[in-house]
């Protein structure tokens, strides 16, 4: 019972050290997982136990079993010390050191020997150390106990700046020894930095560690880069084009028309040259915009007379197959999708890009498959046309927003809504919903915006300040922030809790700093489409002009040391051009969205005479 006594911390004890190796490794486990459930700051200080004792426990085994089993308990325990340099210098010395087979030969090694000569110094307050010895007390623990006694020395120190890792200190008669090591170094290798930044159990000086501090810091208030961006023109709408949207991982392409008819195009160039040239083409960069060829390009597609007509044949006769009967467009499109009774409002995919989602003037919903190519189920409810469709993100349920001023939440497996959401006063114009998939926001033509509860279809917030109907929402990705546009241009960041402006993005708002290649512009068309960066600090937003504006989200402090928010812009870009570079006029901006790849996309449409 003296031994353990905080008034003699070096006793020298008289019991052996040689166990089974079994209960070594026990009592180190159960020492640790104790570690772990001791409260702060009774952990950190302990913490520094853990290596000396871990470092004797493997010489032990060594010499007492033998290289191979001590060898099992360094690889299952040696990881958590690598965080620290020195703990790994040293572990990487006596694991390596020369011909450590018996005790023997652990006598002729001089890291050894100055390991077994010195002692590790700890600082611990007297709590801690009161609390650690009625743990050694407590249970059976005799090798833990006979290493604390002889390798461990403990300054009581309860200043509450005791050091965050184990020093260790060579006896004085050995003080001038070449071989002395303190935290794995030579005396005369230390400096008084480096025994600064050991004695406080750090792995860099101070200056180092400030620089770091520094530099993580200046990218934290840095600016974010924008994205990219990849605009595509659909020239050719002879049909009138109503609607656009490109699939998550920017791959597919679908546009709705006012003749009923949606169609789907494949953006990326074809793996098997299915109606295709079997020669790639790469139109280089003109005017400041690059060309690639896309699968959908099919003006720059030119025959190059491979393969021999009964190859495209049966090409042909499978593409026609795979399209249920119907002939495959030689210039990229998948499909020509028919089955709405009137013009195609708004589209959207699934989460998994393997359905499309299409809503009509018709007061219909409708769910095609893309390996098909038809419509797999027919949805009804609505009993006026249906301006807008959004899906869940992590389930399949779908919204729809209809001119009946309600908004209708539906399950793909079932062919009615599941719930009706009735509170608007006009028709319901935008939808987005949450992305942990519980909530839903609404805009309408009243301006305002209504969040409501997917599982009980309760409004749980109802947002006012808007001066036009709302035209388009956006969610962040951390789920804290609501973003929406309206038909004024106007730009609104809302905060969920508190259910109030964060920051606004006017049509005339000078925004911050502006780089960009070309003529930037405010907007002052209607919002068309929103989207946020995986981080939630940057917000994009697109009017139906062509203009797509990047704007920072970041909080500031004032003179008077109140906070607030800033929506400051980063870059505007704007996509009204033609294929060649050159302005073109009567272009209007459809759909805009930020893929998984982290490139922006947006979809225009371009008044072409017949």
């Amino acid at each position: 019972m003296g031994l353990v006594s905080p008034s003699t911390p070096n006793s020298f004890t008289f019991s052996t050290t040689t166990t089974h190796h079994s209960q070594i490794d026990h009592q180190y486990v159960r020492l640790k997982s104790w570690m772990m459930d001791a409260s702060e700051p009774c952990r950190s200080e302990l913490s520094q136990v853990l290596f000396p004792l871990f470092i004797h426990l493997y010489l032990e085994l060594v010499a007492g079993t033998g290289r191979q089993t001590a060898r099992k308990f360094f690889v299952k325990h040696y990881q958590v010390f690598l965080v620290n340099r020195d703990y790994e210098n040293i572990l990487s010395q006596v694991l390596n050191a020369a011909n450590i087979n018996s005790a023997v030969d652990m006598t002729t090694s001089p890291i050894i020997q100055n390991l077994k000569s010195g002692k590790y110094l700890v600082r611990l307050s007297e709590v801690t150390l009161n609390y650690f010895l009625r743990y050694l007390k407590a249970t059976e623990n005799p090798t833990l106990l006979q290493i604390f006694n002889t390798y461990i020395e403990v300054e009581v120190d309860d200043s509450g700046a005791g050091s965050s890792g184990a020093v260790f200190r060579t006896p004085d008669t050995h003080a001038g020894a070449s071989n002395g090591m303190v935290n794995g170094h030579t005396p005369e290798s230390l400096t008084s930095e480096t025994m600064a930044a050991s004695a406080d159990g750090l792995d860099c000086t101070q200056e180092e560690l400030q620089k770091v501090k520094d530099a993580i810091a200046r990218v934290r208030s840095a600016q974010p880069v924008p994205p990219s961006l990849c605009v595509y023109t659909v020239s050719n709408a002879y049909n009138g084009l109503s609607c656009a949207c490109v699939n998550s991982d920017g791959s597919l392409l679908s546009c709705g028309f006012e003749d009923s008819v949606i169609k789907l195009w494949k953006l990326t160039a074809p793996v098997h040259n299915i109606g295709f040239t079997k020669k790639t083409i790469t139109i280089g960069p003109r005017g400041g915009v690059s060309h690639p060829l896309l699968a959908c390009d099919a003006s720059r597609i030119e025959d190059d007379g491979d393969g021999g007509e009964e190859e495209k044949d049966e090409e042909e006769a499978a593409a026609e197959t795979r399209n249920g009967g119907r002939r495959r467009n030689r210039g990229g499109e998948l499909y020509a999708l028919r089955g709405h009774r009137g013009p195609v409002m708004d589209a959207c995919f699934t989460h998994d890009s393997s359905h499309l989602l299409s809503v009509s003037e018709d007061t219909t919903m409708r769910l095609w498959s893309l390996e098909s190519g038809q419509a797999v189920a027919l949805y009804r409810g609505h009993s006026y046309p249906v301006w807008c469709v959004t899906a869940a993100p992590l389930t399949m349920h779908v919204a729809t927003g209809s001119y009946d001023t309600t908004a209708r939440i539906w399950a793909t497996d079932y062919t009615y809504p599941l719930r009706t959401l009735a509170g608007h006063t006009q028709s319901v114009d935008c939808l987005a919903f949450h992305p942990n998939g519980t909530y839903l926001a609404t805009g309408s033509c009243d301006r305002s915006i209504r969040l409501w509860q997917v599982t009980d279809g309760n409004a749980v917030r109802i947002l006012m300040n808007h001066k036009a109907p709302v035209n388009s929402l956006a969610f962040s990705p951390n789920g804290k922030y609501l973003a929406s546009g309206g038909e004024d241009g106007v730009v609104l960041v809302w905060d969920l809790a508190g259910a109030r402006v964060l920051a606004d993005l006017g049509a005339g708002a000078e925004g911050g700093s502006t780089s960009s290649s070309m003529d930037t512009s405010e907007h002052v068309d209607p919002i068309v489409g929103l989207c946020w960066s995986t981080d939630s600090n940057l917000l994009v937003s697109a009017s139906s002009d062509g203009c797509v504006r990047s704007s920072h989200l970041r909080q500031t402090t004032g003179s008077d040391g109140s906070s607030g928010w800033e929506l400051s812009e980063v870059r505007s870009v704007l996509c009204g051009i033609g294929t060649n570079g050159g302005g073109v006029g009567g272009g209007q901006l459809l759909h805009t969205s930020l893929t998984c790849h982290n490139y922006l996309t947006a979809v225009t449409a371009l008044d072409v005479e017949r």
